[in-house]
């Protein structure tokens, strides 16, 4: 089982981009960096 490189959480799906720096993220903590990213962006 793999380990939420922000939360620390164990997760059985792991996500990672550019955006986690190539490091595992669990959905929640990779969903909410996705939202921030996209919510920065539409309010530039």
């Amino acid at each position: 089982m793999q380990k939420c490189e922000k939360c620390g959480e164990n997760t059985s799906n792991g996500y990672d981009c550019e955006h986690t720096k190539f490091e595992e993220y669990c959905k929640e903590c990779y969903t909410e960096l996705h939202y921030y990213i996209t919510e920065k962006k539409d309010n530039e």
